[in-house]
């Protein structure tokens, strides 16, 4: 049936909601695919899998997304709509022609269904990235290798699959599994995505747990663009009154902010932060959250060198000596941004030492800026591919080291025990 399809396609789009589970309002849109005719008897999920087990996704998706192109140049919709793409449509460069110029517009979602090797993906996920892009890990919980993709590829938003939401409210291990991911979200940084959601019970748990952004028939079902699909007032009242009844019972909600919401909380959280330390913790973790990179760290200034006092990710932990040329040296002796976009090293890359460089990596681009004033150190970060510091990146590392001076008094020493984070 799928190959008759191909001979004369014909597709119709639907689109549906997603919704902050904080604010209540509509984020965005996921586009869907609903192939036609000559596939009039196959069910939408039927039809794909069927293009996938017999080789032709990439096919069907090049097709695909040339309407898509069409389809969302003529609706306009002023928030991101999220489209899935098969993996191996991803590393086509047909395929990638098309998407490329949608990148503030669109969120790709590469689902744990297929098969799919990691590292074939990584290369132009981390493009993707660097141009501005977002992208999405879909169907997360529905099979075995979710977790080592997510720690790998490093998406922006996860996507909890509909079978694991659906019933949540009345199954303990399944609300265990959500709010481990819940957890992961805080420490990888992605905005965690309930799909599936039906009706209040699910929704509330979801929101109990942390979950930042809701997709379902709860809140529309999917809708050409000419209905304006869109929630109800209904819908957005529950979504405040779970809010009012956790706040109220003070229950802490790890993905409650939207982002202007998360900026005046973390403002707040500063303010109340008691010491130095607490401040300087928090503001790391917000540009760990942020940007994604390898690593953060905050170094002071001691007499014997630059000392690493806050890290967030796997940070060099070791003092820089005065007596040794270093970027963070060089940043807080000119009291300007120090940036370097691709790293040489004579690490040795065969024996023992080789195998770690491979498998932990080593940071390729490294922006540090000074802090303070008069600078009493330095912040930076680290990412292992080369030249990704865009002027919006090194924009936002500035930002955060300007907050540092406004809202951090100099240090007066080291702990004995610098402590860090991974």
């Amino acid at each position: 049936m799928v190959s008759q399809w191909l001979i004369a396609p014909q597709v119709q789009f639907v689109l549906q909601p997603l919704v902050s589970l904080s604010s209540a309002q509509v984020l965005g849109y996921e586009l869907l695919s609903r192939p036609s005719a000559a596939s009039a008897n196959l069910s939408v999920e039927e039809f794909f899998h069927q293009a996938s087990a017999s080789g032709v996704a990439v096919l069907v998706d090049r097709i695909l997304i040339a309407k898509m192109a069409e389809y969302l140049e003529a609706v306009d919709p002023d928030v991101p709509v999220f489209i899935n793409l098969h993996p191996d449509s991803l590393r086509d460069p047909v395929i990638q022609s098309y998407v490329e110029p949608w990148v503030g517009r669109v969120v790709l979602e590469v689902t744990e269904r297929a098969e799919w090797a990691i590292g074939e993906l990584e290369t132009f996920l981390r493009r993707w990235q660097h141009q501005g892009g977002q992208f999405a890990l879909d169907d997360f919980g529905s099979g075995y290798s979710g977790l080592e993709k997510l720690v790998s590829v490093r998406p922006d938003f996860v996507k909890l699959d509909a079978q694991l939401v659906r019933g949540s409210d009345q199954d303990r291990v399944k609300q265990n599994v959500m709010e481990a991911v819940s957890q992961l979200a805080s420490i990888l940084s992605f905005q965690l995505l309930a799909e599936g959601v039906e009706e209040p019970g699910e929704l509330e748990t979801c929101i109990r747990l942390g979950v930042s952004i809701g997709q379902g028939y709860y809140f529309c079902p999917p809708r050409p663009w000419e209905e304006r699909p869109r929630i109800d007032a209904e819908v957005e009242r529950v979504i405040l009154d779970q809010h009012q009844r956790l706040r109220g019972a003070q229950v802490t909600i790890p993905a409650i902010y939207d982002n202007w919401e998360y900026h005046a909380a973390l403002m707040d959280d500063l303010m109340a932060a008691v010491d130095s330390r607490a401040r300087l913790d928090l503001i790391a973790n917000a540009i760990y959250r942020t940007l994604k990179p390898h690593s953060v760290t905050v170094m002071i200034a001691t007499g014997a060198g630059l000392q690493p006092w806050i890290s967030v990710g796997h940070a060099h932990r070791r003092l820089m000596s005065w007596e040794h040329p270093s970027l963070a040296r060089q940043a807080f002796q000119d009291g300007a941004l120090a940036l370097r976009q691709r790293m040489e090293t004579d690490a040795p890359q065969n024996g023992v030492q080789g195998e770690l460089n491979r498998l932990l990596g080593s940071p390729q681009s490294v922006a540090i800026f000074p802090v303070g004033s008069p600078p009493w150190g330095v912040i930076g970060a680290d990412f292992l591919v080369p030249d990704s510091w865009s002027d919006e990146r090194l924009n936002v590392l500035k930002t955060f080291a300007r907050l540092v001076t406004l809202v951090v008094e100099k240090p007066s020493a080291v702990p004995e025990n610098v402590l860090s984070r991974h």
